[in-house]
């Protein structure tokens, strides 16, 4: 193991720090007697070259979480996590991605509740669902379709065509997973016909949703099947590994709620993108200011070539 990875790896992990940061942001955050300090010994140009991307490298003075900075810079479009530089695509050949509020912005549940007239009953049953605070996820989706009961099967299709948005930075994202050949699977909560239209839009390779129950073109209140909850998820990663010959460790898991955590803690690499604190305190990268495609930072083939030389340069043993 190299210092640099040990680095990753403790208490004195190496930060990449990535966003819109101005010169007060870093003399208030970056310093000798501040809560970060520059890596000792990095050449001045290479931290400048990474500033001018909007990044920094930079290592904890004091002993604080990453949740810790990430509460302080809520309202702030930066990101921090610890950057393991020996990470390669390569070394991954599937990834398992969330779809409602990851894939795309929007619970669809709660847009269609909206439709609906029932909205706001049906998002604060989601939102505590989404924060941990429904024991029995199943039972709180099977309350919110009731409320769906009577609907014209047409609110899924006006969903598809008015609402359906890909999140900042997933195209990007997937175009770049897709280029390197891994697997991608779409593992949502949420229901068909809308989870195969956003699988079709990052080209993945497979998906799974939950199906409404309908009567006569009209939606019955009900759902067809066993519910893909948090456990179905944490499965499915594996059967879908085991049937494209991917190890575990070979998997990435990206998601933003309660209902993701199962199948990130089972995945090799995990990440989340604007999730619940719950989520994002275990999350392996965190992206709450930027896009996903934020994540490519922290793989070799896609880093940038300032983060690339200053990574070399630490490798090399240029700091102590």
């Amino acid at each position: 193991m190299s210092s640099l990875q040990e680095q990753a790896d403790g208490d004195s992990a190496l930060m990449l720090i990535q966003g819109q940061f101005d010169r007060a942001w870093i003399d208030t955050w970056l310093g000798p007697d501040r809560p970060l300090h520059f890596p000792q010994g990095l050449e001045f140009g290479q931290q400048h070259a990474l500033v001018e991307q909007h990044m920094l490298l930079a290592s904890p003075t004091v002993k604080p979480g990453r949740q810790q900075f990430r509460s302080a810079w809520a309202n702030e479009a930066i990101d921090i996590n610890a950057i393991d530089p020996a990470r390669r695509w390569a070394d991954f050949g599937m990834i398992a991605f969330d779809m409602d509020s990851t894939l795309i912005t929007i619970e669809c549940i709660d847009e269609m509740a909206k439709f609906a007239g029932c909205g706001a009953e049906v998002a604060a049953i989601t939102e505590a669902a989404m924060r941990g605070e429904i024991s029995d996820y199943d039972e709180s989706l099977r309350q919110r379709v009731k409320l769906l009961k009577g609907q014209s099967l047409s609110i899924m299709k006006r969903l598809i065509e008015e609402r359906l948005v890909l999140s900042p930075g997933v195209a990007k994202f997937a175009h770049a997973a897709r280029e390197r050949q891994l697997k991608m699977i779409v593992l949502s909560g949420g229901f068909h016909p809308i989870v195969d239209e956003v699988a079709s839009m990052i080209q993945a390779d497979a998906c799974c949703a939950n199906r409404l129950g309908e009567e006569q073109g009209y939606l019955d209140g009900s759902l067809i099947g066993p519910i893909v909850n948090a456990q179905a998820k944490a499965q499915y990663l594996k059967d879908f590994a085991s049937q494209w010959g991917v190890e575990m460790h070979q998997t990435i898991a990206i998601g933003d709620g309660a209902n993701d955590l199962a199948m990130m803690a089972t995945a090799g690499l995990s990440a989340c993108w604007r999730a619940k604190p719950l989520v994002a305190e275990r999350a392996d990268l965190s992206f709450l200011g930027l896009g996903l495609d934020a994540m490519l930072e922290h793989f070799e083939e896609t880093r940038s070539p300032a983060l690339t030389q200053a990574l070399h340069s630490l490798q090399e043993g240029r700091i102590s």
